[in-house]
């Protein structure tokens, strides 16, 4: 390790301080952004009930980096890291919290906040970027956040790399709660690595929608992480008529 990358990590604490203004999102997020966009809707509601159960099981075992993948592509990974990291910084105004694009492949964390793409985690894990260029902050709260950036030639070569695993070391020392959002599980080997490197990984499963053969597969892909569980993505209101009586 040089020595600028031990510069790196000592500071690792001061991410949000070190990001200047023009890190931060003003723009719109978008729509799928609930916890913020609708917060009394019913989806909201289950990001905030699976906070809390992630807070529940901290309470008996360290899980300070917190990864999600799905199966497949389109099951919604991204949109529930997303929201669940802000449900948690929301919920925790004084914890440093982090979300990290690790999806080198189909990033799509950027779009959905309205933050610039690049520099992100490819042009960091490069050598092209510091850490202090590729962090952003989410408005006024404590929420930072790493982009994908460009897409690699070589994203799983990357993710496997030494700098890759100096970065995960430098953010549990410098975050309270860091949020990985991951490739698919079936297509690539990333998440598979990416997963053993993370206290608990949480497999997102779209309702109606993703094959039950699937998801035994993603979970034998998985082999050696910690997955503590999945969430059913997509399922329909009617689902959940309790809820639906007291959220309006």
């Amino acid at each position: 390790m040089t020595e600028n990358d031990r510069m790196e990590q000592d500071q690792a604490g001061n991410f949000l301080h070190r990001a200047d203004g023009s890190s931060v999102s003003q723009a719109p997020v978008n729509d799928r952004v609930v916890s913020l966009t609708a917060p009394g809707s019913i989806a909201a509601e289950q990001y905030r009930s699976l906070y809390y159960r992630l807070e529940r099981l901290r309470e008996q075992r360290p899980m300070r980096l917190v990864a999600f993948t799905s199966a497949l592509s389109g099951e919604g990974k991204t949109v529930t890291a997303v929201n669940l990291a802000l449900t948690s910084a929301r919920a925790n105004p004084d914890r440093r919290i982090l979300l990290v694009d690790a999806d080198l492949r189909r990033g799509q964390v950027a779009e959905l906040l309205s933050f610039r793409t690049r520099p992100g985690l490819s042009e960091l894990l490069l050598g092209d970027a510091q850490l202090r260029e590729v962090v952003r902050r989410f408005k006024a709260n404590r929420l930072a956040v790493i982009p994908a950036g460009q897409p690699p030639e070589e994203p799983t070569q990357l993710l496997a790399s030494t700098r890759m695993k100096e970065l995960l070391r430098a953010v549990r020392e410098g975050f309270d709660e860091v949020y990985l959002d991951l490739p698919p599980a079936l297509p690539f080997a990333d998440a598979s690595i990416l997963g053993t490197l993370s206290d608990a990984v949480v497999l997102v499963v779209r309702a109606n929608a993703t094959a039950g053969k699937h998801v035994h597969q993603a979970l034998e892909h998985l082999a050696g992480a910690s997955v503590i569980g999945c969430v059913l993505n997509g399922a329909a209101p009617a689902s959940t008529p309790y809820l639906k009586s007291y959220v309006r």
